[in-house]
């Protein structure tokens, strides 16, 4: 299996993407002015530098002429677009002079010699891409650049270093220096660039460690520093930028082991860390990341086992743990990693028996385990060709076993590969067998239709669907789970009810548990699932949507921000946590558990009620408890045993409830920020509890009884306990929290009767003592002003 570079090659398409955006929006501000005569020297240089291709280029034109030329009101130049447009030789010394340049796109071209060092003096220069063929070094003079967004100059033939004044350039979303010939260390200057998302220096010379001032990149989502000669160990801050999606460090020089706080990364979808010096084990925080697609850890020095938390990985695509020493056996998690469809364990210590389960990996295109001490199972000999599809591993193992011998070598089991096998094989034998059941990754839609049908949820087209989100309109768009982008929608048949619609962001294996677990469920704290679709292109773009009924108010998160309009007093918050604990105690009650409870997964109706949404849904049995599933939730709420084990329990569910009681009781995060250190909830929330004042734990624009604040505080940390055993129901939650209410309301209108007596005694004095009848009318109208202490 090779490295995931495809995810390299789309994450620089994405960011072309981007920069051809800001080039649209320059487009629609330009005006087909005469080109202003400072320009001149400017025309002069690309017409001797590029010859026919700029003969339109002249003062006598006018940008709407001159193709690839865009200029302001004043005809000044503001965008130059030259994609693909066969040019050769230099870029002219006389682009500096384009003071109003800010779009320079020159991509894709056969333009040699270096980068002018006039180029440094455009500061408003946004976008500068360029790849080519320049040599030499990166001017020095960048720091001027401070409008500079996105510098994309791979697959150039540059050299020297990397230019310590990138560290000014503090607008810098990408930089993309890969595929040159740059030598020197990455700089730690590489942290004040906090607006950084995107940071390709791959196959460059580089050398010295990774920067641990990386981890102050936040923004980052896209990390590939692949193909260079770092050495050092990968700093554990590396995982600190929650919103990494590529992490490519492959073809270096790393070594130690890989760090636990990879477990973080939750968002991650690509991770090679191939052809270094890393040792240890596999951790067992790798086995979390459940939106992983790709994983290459081959060509280490790693011992031990394969984690039977592999199996968590419900989304993974491609492995490769090949060339290390790992030992033991295939695990039989495994099996749950439908989408699975390259696999290669080849040259490890690996031994046992060629597990069966392989055959019913129905995506599964190729598979290498050569150089291992695995054998074909000792009953292959009993299969035969009758068996049905979903079995025909069994003969697909006794035609490999019978030909190749009793060590399995390698499979290619699709036949536009060519197979890597020994003449003797008989591929159409193998072929007859496996295509059957084995096929690209759109297989795991084929047939979803017909196994749903009977779960009570209506099955939509996917033309009504794009039809009610307008083939998802950026307008319709309401945000981003863990599943993939929600929209707004109005479906077409009666053009009255809303939809939220949830498109999968990738084939994900959780849907077809979803529509099945939540198709017949019906709670008023529950969003009601009202459908679902799929289809869509098998091979490109397979589709999987959820349908579900919109809730209009937003999320809880939202209500409880320190910057709401309008902050929740305490009675709605108790209502709001109530209901959403039924919610959770009724999904509780079929044996199914959340996995992500936190504000931004409750949505808040009309009349303030809540309902729970964005599920990641997980039946368990008769114990509470299973130990097959990814681990999945939001850092500072996930559960710390759920997290050791795997193994998802209501208790989690419990736990994850309790910090969520916290940040809507205190109106912070449950993870924040305290004189510069990083601090979780509950530790900080215990500490106060020690000092037995509520005034340090109640959110500030709250008014709260102290007695009651305890109480919840209390009941929320008893939540969080280590033991799981020891935490409370969520059924008992609600009952405590109902108890808390209508204590606070009964107090709340004794305290209303009290002063109403009160003001009535002082009318009556008033009235009876005589004064003046302003005087008198002033008190009876404050009498009945309105207010609502809580």
């Amino acid at each position: 299996m090779p490295p995931p570079k495809p995810a390299s090659a789309a994450m620089q398409r994405a960011w072309l993407a981007l920069a051809a955006l800001s080039f649209v929006i320059f487009v629609s501000s330009c005006h087909a002015q005469p080109i202003n005569a400072s320009q001149a020297v400017f025309l002069s240089d690309c017409q001797k530098a590029w010859g026919k291709t700029m003969e339109g280029w002249t003062l006598r034109a006018d940008c709407g002429s001159a193709d690839g030329l865009f200029c302001d009101a004043s005809g000044m130049i503001t965008a130059i677009h030259l994609i693909n447009r066969k040019l050769t030789g230099s870029i002219p010394a006389g682009i500096g002079s384009l003071a109003a340049l800010e779009y320079l796109d020159l991509s894709y071209n056969s333009l040699t010699g270096p980068i002018p060092n006039s180029i440094t003096s455009l500061n408003r220069l946004s976008s500068f891409l360029c790849d080519n063929q320049l040599t030499g070094s990166i001017p020095a003079g960048f720091e001027n650049l401070t409008s500079l967004q996105y510098l994309l100059l791979g697959a150039n033939r540059l050299t020297g270093s990397i230019p310590a004044d990138f560290a000014y350039l503090l607008s810098l979303l990408s930089l993309n220096l890969s595929s040159n010939s740059l030598s020197g260390s990455i700089s730690n200057s590489i942290s004040q660039l906090a607006l950084l998302s995107s940071a390709d220096l791959s196959s460059n010379s580089l050398t010295g460690p990774i920067p641990s001032s990386i981890s102050s990149l936040t923004q980052l989502s896209y990390i590939n520093f692949a193909g260079n000669q770092l050495t050092g160990s990968i700093p554990a801050g590396i995982a600190a930028p929650f919103a990494l999606y590529y992490l490519l460090l492959g073809d270096n020089r790393l070594t130690g082991s890989i760090p636990a706080d990879f477990a973080y990364l939750l968002s991650l979808l690509s991770l090679d860390l191939s052809s270094n010096s890393l040792s240890g084990s596999i951790p067992n925080g790798i086995t979390t990341l459940w939106s992983l697609i790709f994983l290459n850890l081959a060509g280490n020095q790693l011992t031990g086992p394969i984690p039977a938390g592999i199996g968590n990985l419900a989304s993974l695509m491609d492995l490769n743990l090949s060339s290390n020493s790992l030992s033991g056996s295939i695990p039989n998690t495994i099996s749950s990693l439908a989408l699975l469809s390259s696999v290669g364990i080849h040259d490890t210590n690996l031994k046992g028996t060629l597990p069966s389960f392989l055959g019913f990996l129905t995506c599964l295109n190729s598979l290498n385990m050569s150089g291992t001490n695995l054998t074909c199972p000792p009953d292959y000999n009993a299969c035969g060709p009758t068996q049905s599809p979903k079995t025909a591993f069994c003969h697909t193992c006794s035609s490999f076993c019978s030909t190749c011998g009793k060590a399995p070598v390698a499979l290619n089991l699709i036949a536009r590969r060519k197979p890597n096998l020994p003449p003797s094989f008989s591929l159409p034998e193998c072929t007859a067998c496996v295509t059957a059941w084995l096929n690209a990754i759109g297989c795991a839609l084929r047939g979803l239709s017909a196994s749903l049908a009977a779960s009570h949820c209506t099955e939509f087209s996917l033309a009504e669907v794009l039809k009610a989100t307008n083939d998802w309109s950026e307008e319709n768009q309401l945000g981003s789970g863990a599943f993939g982008d929600v929209y707004k929608g109005v479906p077409p048949r009666d053009g009255t009810t809303t939809w939220a619609v949830k498109r999968a962001r990738w084939m994900n294996a959780d849907f077809q548990r979803e529509v099945q677990q939540m198709a017949d469920k019906n709670h008023p704290n529950i969003v009601r699932l009202l459908g679902f679709a799929v289809g869509g292109d098998m091979q490109t773009r397979p589709e999987q949507v959820l349908i579900y009924e919109f809730v209009p108010n937003g999320d809880l998160q939202h209500w409880i921000d320190p910057k709401a309009a309008y902050p929740l007093s305490f009675k709605q918050r108790l209502d709001i946590l109530i209901g959403a604990a039924c919610g959770v105690e009724y999904l509780h009650s079929f044996d199914i558990v959340h996995r992500d409870i936190k504000p931004a997964n409750i949505l808040i109706e009309d009349d303030m009620q809540p309902k729970i949404a964005d599920f990641g849904l997980v039946r368990v049995g008769e114990g509470t408890t299973v130990g097959t599933t990814r681990v999945m939730g939001t850092p500072g709420y996930v559960d710390p045993v759920y997290s050791r084990t795997s193994k998802a329990t209501t208790t989690s569910d419990v736990y994850s409830f309790g910090v969520l009681m916290l940040v809507v009781l205190t109106g912070r995060p449950a993870l924040f920020d305290s004189d510069g250190e990083s601090r979780a909830i509950i530790p900080w929330v215990e500490e106060c509890l020690s000092s037995g004042t509520a005034a340090s734990l109640r959110d500030p624009k709250m008014e709260a009884p102290e007695d009651a604040v305890l109480r919840v505080a209390r009941l929320a940390v008893s939540c969080t306990v280590e033991r799981t055993a020891s935490r409370p129901s969520m059924a008992h939650i609600a009952n405590e929290l109902q108890a808390v209410r209508e204590e606070v309301v009964g107090k709340d209108e004794l305290s209303a009767a009290i002063k109403v007596d009160a003001e009535v005694q002082e009318m009556k004095d008033a009235l009876e003592g005589g004064g003046s009848l302003d005087a008198q009318l002033e008190l009876i109208g404050d009498s009945f002003s309105t207010e609502n202490p809580v």
